[in-house]
């Protein structure tokens, strides 16, 4: 498609070649770094929120925790997010889903343990094919029960959350 990379030699500050940008590859913290970003990089962050480009993280936004899906401190806000191997989980939970922007997952053929966990993200669509529409008549009594079995010693407030 073409384009110009920005050279260590190119005139300008780093904030100003973000400034004039059309694209901006966010792969300041790799996906083991944990907390916000750092003093040195938060400008950086900053001119790609207030620039006009596009910013793509690789793997997760800066500043994300994969795992948690945690924000510490300044963050990167992606627009687009491509991931690698398999969907982190943290992409798709609050706060950090925010950041994110849309996801799209990269195959890059890791192996799988056997009994790898299936990850499935149900959008609004989703849930409602799989819920009726209420009769007129309908009432709470009418349409049946929920009952929750959840929590952990690790994770007490799942419940709650649920």
């Amino acid at each position: 498609a073409g384009g110009r990379v920005a050279e260590g030699g190119a005139s300008g500050s780093a904030e100003e070649l973000i400034a004039r940008a059309d694209l901006v590859l966010d792969g300041i913290v790799g996906i083991g770094g944990a907390g916000g970003l750092r003093k040195e990089a938060v400008p950086l962050a900053d001119a790609a929120a207030r620039s006009r480009a596009a910013v793509v993280a690789v793997d997760l936004p800066s500043g994300v925790d994969a795992d948690t899906g945690r924000v510490r401190g300044d963050v990167v806000r992606a627009d687009l997010t491509v991931t690698f191997g398999t969907h982190k989980p943290g992409l798709l939970i609050d706060p950090a889903r925010e950041y994110a922007g849309s996801v799209r997952l990269v195959d890059i053929g890791l192996p799988l343990p056997g009994e790898a966990a299936e990850l499935e993200a149900l959008q609004h669509p989703d849930v409602a094919r799989l819920l009726p529409v209420p009769a007129g008549e309908s009432d709470k009594y009418r349409r049946g029960v929920v009952g929750i079995a959840a929590g952990s010693a690790r994770y007490p407030g799942a419940a709650v959350l649920a």
